[in-house]
């Protein structure tokens, strides 16, 4: 049985689906709850706890289909829930080869990534890079926090600088889909901060393509020209 420290889980379950913020935040975190409870036995990685908003979803399901939950973050969030199916290490989510030592299940295969540890493009790449190998076929890949607008000019968390950071990880997963388009899935759900969702379509082991950002059209003076005479 999950037992949160700094919010009411139920209240998640009560708000999925419904309007307002936590509306929104609790309905994509029953995204990732619904996709983990089709899995027997699930393995699931999640890079990221803080309080344990998404900790708490996923170790409900976890629990209710007997698989193992492992959480990484580099403060002690140790107290954020307490599960049966929960392992927290205190750790940075790149230190791969420690990681595997302390939870060696994740070398069998894992169902489920939640990617929501430090927001910066570079960062979240190599999460992609060493963890996408041993996400199985027809896993899930997620990644929390790829909605700018929230942060944009006049709306409620008006911040230049976040700005940026949300608009980058959300290219990060665009060009990563792009790159590897033929064994990914890509799902985007916008409000409160966002979160994306991929499936991955190949074997496990398969390393992925680099990412590729996709060339933009240069608008020329007679290209928009062409185009505004095109409305007419």
């Amino acid at each position: 049985m999950v037992a949160t420290k700094y919010y009411n889980l139920q209240t998640v379950f009560e708000a999925d689906g419904g309007p307002g913020i936590l509306g929104k935040h609790a309905t994509q975190l029953m995204k990732l709850h619904q996709r983990v409870c089709q899995v027997e036995a699930p393995v699931v990685l999640e890079c990221g706890v803080d309080v344990g908003w998404s900790t708490g979803v996923l170790a409900h399901a976890v629990e209710r289909q007997g698989g193992r939950l492992i959480s990484l973050d580099i403060r002690d969030c140790s107290d954020a829930i307490e599960s049966d199916c929960w392992t927290f290490l205190q750790i940075d989510d790149i230190d791969q080869g420690r990681i595997l030592q302390e939870a060696p299940i994740l070398q069998q295969g894992i169902d489920l990534l939640f990617i929501d540890s430090l927001h910066a493009a570079r960062h979240v790449t190599r999460q992609l890079e060493l963890w996408y190998p041993l996400v199985r076929q027809g896993g899930w890949i997620a990644f929390h926090d790829v909605d700018p607008a929230p942060y944009m000019r006049g709306q409620r968390k008006d911040n230049i600088e976040s700005e940026i950071v949300w608009r980058a990880v959300g290219q990060v997963v665009f060009d990563f889909f792009y790159a590897n388009e033929d064994d990914l899935l890509l799902e985007f759900h916008y409000g409160d901060m966002g979160m994306a969702i991929m499936q991955k379509l190949a074997p496990v082991s398969q390393a992925p393509q680099p990412l590729r950002r996709l060339p933009r059209r240069r608008v020329s003076l007679r290209s928009l020209a062409r185009y505004l005479a095109g409305r007419g």
